[in-house]
């Protein structure tokens, strides 16, 4: 090949290898972004699971607290600790959870660190920590979540009366109310509570209800006191510095150092009254942690106080004047 021929051979390789890089850069192109598509589609994957997980720690949540205390409930025997022991089963059913994500090869932890009161006393604050993975891409949130103790298609029972009527003839459930026949009698009476028999037969609620009269002296309202009978047949509970919150109640407690709730422990409808003179008008008063109160001197009493009469019957409380002004009820003459 003479020199004329090298020139042309040079000039057409030059002419060429613009197309060599171009087609160079367009599979480089091609490459980084279906990366780049694989990449969004991973992030899309990992931010879905995470997502998931926050959404489920509640209900999964209030599903242990709900078994928790049909356990109390079927067994009479308290929580020894029941933030650990909610923390533990929580932790379980998270794990299984995670189980699921394993067959699309993402790696999802969820560590649930605490549970413990909130300053609602009808919500349990749980605090967890979500971790995500898939390839080279990881996700982290730390969370701070409230499981709310009402929702009226998954109500959660209250499992006080059976820690403390159990050993006395116990309490049964009937519908949505607690029926004590003479177990809270027969408690009344082991510890020394005069006038018990008040208590014959009495009812209160099974689950945890939020009452909608705020602020709780409409209890009250105008004197008719139908407010207040409304919240007795709904079973309403009420915020209370005195009464224990739904952790502790887990544990036997009618009163600890939290936040809590109270709730009516109705005696049974009467045909007649006793006179305000007879000592039968004087009894425990009706907030259940003042009569599961076996502290001295938690258990005070109340005089009785009529609220509804159907021509046949008397419905009645005994109440204390300090709860009296509470709901806005007329103090005791």
């Amino acid at each position: 090949m003479d020199n004329k021929g090298y020139v042309m051979g040079l000039f057409s390789f030059i002419l060429i290898l613009p197309v060599f890089l171009m087609i160079m850069i367009a599979v480089n192109m091609v490459a980084g972004g279906a990366g780049i598509q694989q990449t969004r589609l991973n992030s899309h994957e990992v931010f879905s699971v995470a997502d998931d997980l926050e959404t489920n720690i509640p209900l999964i949540g209030r599903e242990v607290l709900r078994d928790k205390s049909e356990e109390v409930i079927r067994t009479g025997n308290p929580l020894s600790d029941s933030r650990k022991e909610i923390k533990d089963e929580f932790q379980d059913r998270m794990n299984k959870w995670c189980l699921k994500y394993a067959s699309g090869d993402i790696r999802a932890e969820c560590k649930i660190l605490t549970v413990d009161n909130s300053p609602d006393p009808f919500k349990v604050e749980v605090k967890s920590s979500i971790n995500v993975e898939k390839g080279t891409l990881k996700h982290q949130v730390n969370l701070s979540q409230n499981i709310s103790l009402i929702n009226e298609s998954y109500p959660i029972p209250d499992p006080l009366s059976f820690v403390k009527c159990k050993g006395y003839g116990g309490a049964t459930i009937i519908g949505n109310r607690i029926y004590y026949d003479s177990s809270l009698v027969n408690y009344l009476k082991s510890r020394g509570i005069n006038n018990s028999k008040a208590y014959e037969n009495a009812t209160s609620s099974l689950y945890i209800k939020k009452c909608p009269y705020n602020p709780y002296t409409l209890h009250g309202n105008g004197g008719s006191l139908v407010n207040l009978k409304n919240c007795i047949d709904n079973g309403f509970y009420h915020e209370s510095s005195d009464g224990a919150c739904f952790l502790c109640r887990l544990e036997g407690k009618s009163v600890c150092p939290h936040y809590g709730m109270e709730t009516f422990i109705v005696p049974a409808p009467s045909v007649t009254l006793p006179s305000s003179n007879n000592s039968s008008a004087h009894a425990v008063s009706a907030l259940d942690h003042v009569i599961f109160d076996d502290t001295d001197p938690g258990t005070y009493f109340g005089h009785i106080m009529v609220y509804f009469n159907n021509d046949t019957h008397y419905f009645y409380l005994y109440l204390d004047d300090s709860h009296r002004e509470k709901y806005g009820l007329p103090p005791h003459d």
